[in-house]
């Protein structure tokens, strides 16, 4: 008999604006559901809205087509206790919360199933920073955090529990916010490796770039306004993803308002998943300079579809320059370094535009090991 995963997060499969932690489960599951029963509890609707998603049945299990029992959970406050129930009816042998700050997905799971743990000894409680220890992600609303980080300490719960970490950096970030004594495992994120996508011929001094990410301060879209500000290069950039942070929005619409006129901005809005590899097509290569990656699956998805990548030495993605792979930027010196990024690709030719597709594809071949993968989510899920 299979052991029961019980998953916790605010968003699921066919949800998809909510970026990286949405993938990463979908990954999972779609990877180790021959090894494990995975249930999962989420919001009925996409981030940031209230439209119910398009087939399915809330406050009961949807049987879904990535493998998993899927309960689109119709919340309110004075109904928090259906956690509990949720919890003792799956029974599960482990439950697996992915992030920290959310009320109804993160926090109230994590005292229930602390609770249920005390009756039930076997079950492991994990949870999953998901990248929101990383002190870039600290950085946004960081009162709010400090207060929720020094009262998580107080009541103990970071010792309740086996902390998830995505790689050997985030782990550091645990133990720097947590202490060195908590127990923490790491196990990856499972890639979703695109098909090399064609890209529309390379002429010098043009460039089209892409984007695909939510758009925030984290992603860090003012400071590529910014750097185009200076490109003499005719640049087209194509952005994809949804508004996360309107104010944020709106001081980027100004910033495109006032770029000189060799500069093109397209904002084609959010992106379903089935039109990823399409996009892919429309330019030659993807930026997306982050404040910080817990593992950037947009990043690795481009180098998978063979376009180069600019990005920040705060992910994953470190010195691509060395592998002809793309452009690693330092995120403390955006003011200087993007630019020079941007007009390193836009004045580059085609055959040298060629060989650095083709290295990031092969980058991309490269990053990880499914087997491995495997056998640390084993680690995870089945020891105490």
């Amino acid at each position: 008999m299979k052991q029961r995963i019980l998953i916790f997060y605010d968003h699921f499969y066919p949800a998809y604006k909510a970026g990286g932690p949405v993938q990463s489960l979908v990954n999972l599951i779609r990877q180790m559901h021959q090894q494990y029963d995975f249930y999962v509890v989420c919001k009925p609707h996409e981030m940031n809205e209230t439209e119910m998603l398009d087939g399915i049945k809330f406050n009961e299990w949807n049987n879904t087509e990535q493998n998993a029992q899927v309960m689109y959970w119709k919340y309110a406050w004075k109904e928090r206790a259906e956690i509990n129930t949720i919890i003792t009816e799956v029974k599960p042998d482990a439950i697996f919360i992915n992030g920290l700050f959310s009320l109804y997905f993160n926090i109230l799971p994590l005292k229930y199933s602390i609770r249920y743990k005390k009756l039930n000894l076997e079950c492991r409680v994990i949870l999953s920073a998901r990248g929101m220890l990383h002190p870039g992600a600290l950085s946004q609303k960081q009162f709010k955090k400090k207060i929720f980080l020094t009262l998580f300490k107080f009541f103990g719960w970071q010792h309740k529990v086996k902390w998830h970490a995505t790689d050997e950096q985030e782990l550091k970030f645990i133990h720097q916010q947590l202490g060195k004594l908590v127990h923490a495992e790491v196990a990856g994120n499972f890639p979703n490796l695109l098909a090399v996508a064609s890209s529309p011929e390379k002429k010098e001094n043009e460039l089209l770039m892409g984007t695909v990410a939510l758009i925030s301060p984290m992603k860090n879209h003012l400071h590529v306004l910014k750097a185009l500000q200076s490109v003499k290069a005719n640049i087209t950039w194509n952005i994809y993803g949804p508004v996360k942070d309107e104010t944020y929005w709106q001081q980027c619409k100004k910033l495109i308002q006032q770029l000189p006129s060799n500069i093109s901005v397209q904002y084609y809005g959010g992106l379903p998943p089935v039109d990823l590899a399409k996009a892919m097509e429309t330019f030659q290569v993807f930026i997306m300079p982050s404040k910080s990656e817990n593992f950037g699956h947009a990043l690795l998805e481009a180098l998978s579809a063979g376009k180069p990548v600019i990005t920040t030495n705060t992910t994953p993605f470190k010195n691509l320059q060395q592998v002809k792979a793309g452009y690693t930027v330092s995120v403390d010196h955006l003011e200087t370094e993007l630019p020079l990024a941007i007009h390193f690709f836009a004045t580059m030719p085609a055959e040298g535009f060629h060989v650095y597709s083709q290295h990031a594809a092969d980058y991309a071949k490269r990053f990880v090991s499914t087997d491995q993968l495997q056998q640390q989510y084993q680690h995870l899920f089945t020891t105490a």
